[in-house]
């Protein structure tokens, strides 16, 4: 399955999906990266009611990156969809957990659970119709499998008409999508445009999302002056979000501007020392000519068990910067 940038939108838009009572401070967690205290309401909501399915779906997205939690995590939602057949939160958890292991495990094992990701999106999407957060997951599986595993162009473009009656600013954002998924970048960027959130926060924190997902497309169509532009202007609205930072560290990296690319990737850890960049950062520092920062980065990425798939690139840089 091709690696995407689900758990951040799906994180995003667990943030902007509810509303709900009881939920506030789960959301402030969330949106301020406070992994380890999220990870502890989330156990002593759970410690009460092993069903609260708030509490896993945030502490679960939150997490879903992490394999020293997945295990965890994997078993509470299996006993939540069990115990709580109607939560379409559990199973878009689910299926959120198991792309996360697929993307650390591709081989051919994969195609087994590369089904299992479909039927528990789809089973959130028939349990909340009108959930934003469950059609864009589904949508996002829709396009980013080939056919001959369950994909279909078709079925994508259903989940963006399926809201166009009741939130007609967010089927918008679904066929956004759509035209990034088809490289369709000038399409993208009029689409997201034509979305005006005014007072609406949680609308504004989808666009982002989606505007996020619109500048890392950019990047590997090597677009990357554009990529740079659209994350500085994110940037400006949104000053202490992570990813918008590792956006343009990226951005900058790949225009050969690797001094001004460390000092972003540094930003981006300062604010969530749980991005997965180290590995981004450690080439930064090389090409900056840094080579003590390089070192220790590389070193960080070994001991990242989500940085794992990185481990061969970091031993192969460390025998080379320590010869």
């Amino acid at each position: 399955m091709k690696r995407t940038h689900l758990l951040l939108s799906a994180l995003l838009l667990a943030i902007a999906a509810s509303s709900q009572a009881g939920e506030t401070e789960l959301q402030a967690l969330a949106l301020s990266h406070q992994h380890a205290a999220l990870e502890t309401m989330a156990r002593e909501r759970l410690a009460r009611d092993s069903l609260d399915d708030a509490a896993l779906w945030y502490w679960g997205l939150d997490a879903a990156s992490e394999p020293r939690l997945r295990v965890e995590l994997l078993a509470r939602v299996q006993d939540c969809v069990r115990g709580k057949p109607q939560s379409a939160r559990c199973q878009n958890l689910w299926g959120v957990l198991i792309a996360s292991r697929l993307m650390e495990e591709i081989d051919l094992t994969a195609l087994s659970g590369i089904g299992e990701i479909r039927e528990h999106f789809e089973n959130a999407v028939m349990l909340a119709p009108q959930d934003y957060a469950m059609r864009h997951d589904l949508q996002a599986f829709y396009l980013e499998v080939p056919g001959v595993l369950g994909g279909s162009h078709r079925k994508a473009r259903a989940q963006a008409q399926a809201l166009a009656g009741t939130d007609p600013a967010r089927a918008v954002l679904l066929r956004a999508q759509i035209a990034i998924s088809d490289k369709d970048f000038d399409g993208a960027e009029a689409l997201l445009a034509s979305v005006q959130p005014g007072a609406d926060r949680l609308l504004a924190r989808d666009l982002q999302a989606a505007q996020t997902d619109l500048g890392l497309a950019l990047l590997e169509a090597g677009k990357n002056q554009r990529a740079r532009a659209l994350f500085e202007q994110l940037l400006l609205a949104s000053p202490q979000e992570p990813a918008l930072h590792a956006g343009l560290g990226r951005s900058l990296l790949a225009l050969k501007q690797a001094p001004a690319a460390v000092t972003a990737f540094e930003r981006a850890l300062q604010l969530d020392a749980r991005a997965h960049i180290q590995h981004r950062l450690a080439a930064a520092a090389e090409a900056a000519g840094d080579k003590a920062k390089a070192i220790q980065a590389w070193q960080r990425v070994l001991a990242e068990p989500a940085e794992a798939a990185h481990a061969e690139k970091a031993h192969e840089r460390l025998a080379a910067l320590q010869r």
